[in-house]
């Protein structure tokens, strides 16, 4: 029996009474659910939720994290609704569980859309969060110290660094992880304007191609260019939806970025002004998404800063990488192109 597989509701943004749902798998008589009380339509959403996030409770994750608090839920909702990310527009869940389905729960955080409601969601993982915040203080400042030492780094660009990581605090981190979801919202919403289906990975990475979004990342990603081309679309969507989290923090904190980005980080220490393209060239594809409101997102998660970091630096350091050489061709393009469209063809093939 899990006694751990539980959802909040976030009150202050949903107003609601009842918060807390905790679900069994095992000798459940689910007819109950079918009342009407507005108690019971409380808590068959958020059963529903957990049912859709996971089919057994053999996929949920043993080892767990603690789940967050209230007390860091609702701070860094405030913090993140008055930088201007819209969370009123959905519905957000604090999950006392990490899982892996069909949709990716082992991250810090996650957003989806629901198949039974069609509402928007975002959901806040179990993270040890003050932990997390030493860690990536104590990263980025290693890899800060280390691009000094090599000539790649100014030391104002470091100083101002540690300006920045010394903003972060248990409410500024939570806000950091919403104001990414938030990010994906705006990112599909973007796709479906444009009539460009979640699943349609030749047409999305055209649209950061013609953007120029492509090349600025690759200027900021090491060896991007060796990636494969869903690898490619993965660190292109997590990049743009950092900038807009950073984006956010610059307008609101005279010019703070607080947290960098978790995938260019080391480009954006080397040479900042790539980090100011990022951000206006993300401003203009997201542009019309940034001014509506809408309903439209699919699903993403917020990767783990941790993981990324070492990705990105392995790949600095076995190559000797230094930020704003061009690493991808027009070859390279045609090739990745090539592997998304048969990549779709055979996808269809196998649904036959």
């Amino acid at each position: 029996m899990d006694n751990n597989l539980k959802a909040d509701y976030v009150s202050s943004i949903t107003d609601t009474e009842y918060d807390e749902l905790l679900v069994q798998f095992e000798d459940c008589d689910w007819s109950w659910m079918e009342m009407e009380r507005p108690r019971y339509r409380n808590v068959r959403e958020k059963l529903g939720l957990i049912l859709e996030l996971i089919q057994d409770s053999d996929q949920v994750i043993r080892d767990q994290m603690p789940p967050r608090t209230k007390y860091e839920m609702n701070g860094g909702i405030k913090i993140a609704i008055r930088r201007g990310a819209r969370l009123q527009e959905v519905d957000v869940y604090n999950l006392y569980f990490r899982f892996r389905s069909h949709l990716p729960g082992d991250g810090l955080a996650l957003m989806y859309k629901s198949p039974r409601t069609n509402k928007e969601i975002i959901i806040l993982l179990p993270d040890r969060t003050e932990i997390r915040i030493e860690k990536e203080r104590i990263l980025y400042k290693e890899e800060a110290r280390n691009l000094v030492f090599k000539g790649l780094m100014d030391p104002d660009t470091q100083s101002e660094l540690l300006e920045n990581l010394s903003l972060l605090n248990l409410h500024e981190r939570c806000a950091q992880s919403l104001q990414h979801e938030y990010g994906h919202v705006l990112n599909v919403r973007a796709f479906e304007a444009l009539n460009i289906s979640p699943g349609d990975e030749q047409n999305i990475y055209k649209w950061f191609l013609e953007s120029g979004y492509l090349h600025n990342v690759d200027k900021r990603f090491p060896d991007f260019a060796s990636l494969r081309a869903l690898d490619k679309l993965h660190v292109l969507k997590e990049s743009l939806v950092e900038d807009y989290r950073i984006s956010l923090n610059i307008n609101a904190e005279r010019g703070k970025f607080i947290l960098p980005n978790k995938y260019s980080f080391s480009g954006d220490f080397q040479k900042p002004l790539l980090l100011k393209e990022g951000v206006d060239l993300m401003k203009r594809m997201l542009n019309k998404q940034l001014q509506v409101t809408a309903r439209r997102p699919a699903s993403s998660s917020d990767y783990d800063t941790i993981k990324a970091y070492r990705s990105v630096v392995v790949r600095r350091e076995k190559l000797n990488w230094s930020a704003g050489n061009p690493s991808i061709t027009d070859e390279i393009i045609n090739r990745d192109l090539d592997e998304l469209k048969n990549l779709a063809s055979s996808q269809v093939a196998s649904t036959k």
